[in-house]
C-alpha cells in the first residue's frame, strides 16, 4: 500500500463563513463571473451564488472564493 494515497483524501470538503468559502478536492471550474461560480466535483456540481465573487486562491485541488455569498447549491 502506498502511504501517500492512504493519506490523501479524495472527498471534497467545504469550509465556509459569511464572506469566504474554501473548497478542497474539486475537479474543474465550469463558470466564473462576479455573481456565480460553478465547480465540477466528482459527485456533481457546486454553484456559489452571490455578489462581487473573486477567486482569491487557486491550486490544483483547492479554491478559495471571497465576496458576498448568498447561496451554495449542490447539483
Amino acid at each position: 500500500m502506498d502511504i501517500r494515497s492512504y493519506l490523501l483524501e479524495n472527498n471534497f470538503k467545504i469550509t465556509m463563513s459569511k464572506n469566504y468559502i474554501d473548497i478542497i478536492n474539486y475537479n474543474s471550474i465550469e463558470n466564473v463571473n462576479s455573481n456565480n461560480i460553478i465547480l465540477k466535483l466528482e459527485q456533481g456540481k457546486l454553484a456559489i451564488n452571490g455578489n462581487n465573487l473573486v477567486i482569491k486562491k487557486l491550486l490544483n485541488d483547492e479554491i478559495v472564493i471571497i465576496g458576498s455569498i448568498n447561496s451554495v447549491e449542490f447539483r
